[in-house]
């Protein structure tokens, strides 16, 4: 259960509004796939919010994902704005070739008057709240939903995830291996951890019978102010932290794991473990793939799953010219020097743009 507070400060939501989940007679957690159903153990719903900017981004992801799963079938519901549209038709032929698919769009507007706070310094927007209206999007029936962000690649079979026993679990999440956030702004425990919502493994039943959107935007409602940075993020850590569970990293590869030198506590021998055996390459954080100056040293398969797509023509924006000279200039440096350059860059090449524009 979540951690209780009697305090009128602490922001961790208290413990009498969070419902427990029902149990059955023996009390073992209900099967997420329906009774009867032969097939339903190979058939994945899955859920992915966008809007028009990030749909190549999607078709990535897509793309990779069935490449690498072809044993499996997935049910895929793409929601976005209902102010713009969504190029379907590119998509689809992108994804035409795949019969493990199946593929549905949704148009979502959140209800009016509801506070969905951002963060005008990162690049959130309204898509990033949408996934909190998870139940809306699929079938009483569905049991249990895997939701992606769409700066993700795929790169190995999702099975053993789909069929992760939550344990009576309201969702499955990967923690941000060192990360004190829930601790430092939202009044939580060290031992609770602070988990990434970019992979998500939603108990959908238990999501609608304990009324967990309510749960959320009650929050979301009490403490606006503690939406600053990673928004959503956020309030299901404060509001589900006891009721997640943990995910081993390979699930949501996170740019900390890349970096080098290693800056997360965790002994180098798990971090190279990550490294080799994530499944899930997830591209949190400003350095994207798309972008021509990303470092990702998994870029590439970013780069490859978009030669597949009816997007393999992209350049990126900031592909121009003096971004190529800066580029080979760099890689001819020593490496501190390199370092001690990039904090000078945006003066020199882009005078006119703030940190918060890059």
């Amino acid at each position: 259960m979540p951690q209780s507070s009697n305090s009128a400060t602490s922001p961790v939501i208290p413990a009498e509004r969070v419902a427990l989940r029902p149990r059955s007679a023996t009390g073992a957690a209900a099967d997420p796939r329906p009774a009867g159903d032969e097939t339903a153990g190979s058939h994945v719903h899955l859920l992915l919010c966008a809007n028009a900017r990030y749909l190549q981004h999607v078709a990535v992801c897509l793309t990779s994902l069935l490449v690498n799963n072809p044993d499996l079938f997935f049910d895929i519901v793409i929601v976005g704005r209902a102010t713009e549209r969504l190029d379907q038709g590119k998509l689809a032929r992108t994804l035409a070739r795949f019969a493990n698919k199946s593929l549905s769009f949704r148009e979502f507007t959140p209800p009016a008057g509801r506070l969905l706070p951002l963060n005008p310094r990162a690049h959130y927007t309204l898509d990033n709240w949408t996934r909190l209206w998870v139940e809306e999007f699929f079938d009483e029936d569905i049991a249990r939903v895997l939701y992606l962000d769409a700066d993700i690649v795929v790169v190995g079979s999702l099975a053993p995830l789909w069929h992760v026993e939550l344990d009576g679990a309201l969702l499955g999440a990967v923690d941000i291996p060192g990360s004190d956030r829930g601790v430092t702004h939202l009044g939580m425990r060290a031992e609770d951890g602070y988990f990434n919502s970019g992979v998500l493994l939603v108990d959908l039943k238990q999501w609608r019978e304990t009324r967990a959107l309510d749960t959320v935007l009650g929050y979301i409602e009490a403490y606006p102010e503690l939406m600053t940075r990673d928004v959503d993020q956020e309030a299901l850590n404060a509001c589900f932290h006891g009721r997640r569970k943990r995910l081993d990293y390979k699930w949501n590869g996170l740019l900390s794991f890349f970096r080098e030198p290693p800056s997360i506590p965790l002994a180098l021998a798990e971090i190279e473990a990550v490294r080799r055996d994530a499944r899930i390459i997830h591209f949190n954080g400003n350095s994207k793939p798309w972008s021509y100056f990303c470092e990702h040293p998994r870029k590439a398969e970013y780069e490859k799953y978009l030669r597949m797509t009816e997007w393999r023509d992209f350049v990126p924006e900031d592909r121009t010219v003096p971004n190529i000279l800066r580029k080979r200039l760099s890689a001819l440096l020593p490496g501190r020097i390199k370092t001690a350059l990039k904090s000078l860059a945006p003066a020199i090449f882009n005078p006119g743009r703030t940190a918060a524009g890059r």
